[in-house]
């Protein structure tokens, strides 16, 4: 399920917050909750370019799924690379600290990986 929550600014930045999760039909009352909560993923779209900004989540210990653990990737400096859009700074932030902060000088897009890297072979 993708719900439309609204326009919201977030580090000082416009952006548009949606929310997606997972419906577990077949499930019923605090189970299907609570696997609704553990699917929850929220996107935020800059208000100007609907580019990514940020997308964040919670991971959980493998012994409490009831601890929400949040994790955040960000995406910033857009720039064109074979007319696609392509963020040249990724962070991840978990539990509110950053982990990891890639920044890239250059991106290549369909550039020369043969179709036949992605056959599986018949002796495999």
């Amino acid at each position: 399920m993708i719900t439309y929550v609204g326009p919201e600014t977030r580090d000082g930045q416009s952006v548009i917050h949606v929310a997606a999760s997972r419906q577990f039909p077949e499930l019923s009352g605090e189970t299907a909750a609570l696997m609704q909560h553990l699917t929850q993923t929220d996107i935020y779209l800059d208000a100007t370019s609907l580019l990514p900004s940020a997308i964040a989540f919670n991971t959980h210990a493998d012994n409490n799924a009831n601890l929400d653990i949040p994790v955040e990737l960000r995406f910033s400096g857009y720039q064109a690379v074979s007319g696609a859009q392509i963020p040249f700074r990724v962070q991840k932030f978990i539990n509110n600290s950053l982990a990891l902060d890639l920044q890239f000088t250059s991106a290549a897009l369909n550039s020369g990986v043969p179709v036949s890297a992605f056959s599986v072979g018949a002796g495999l």
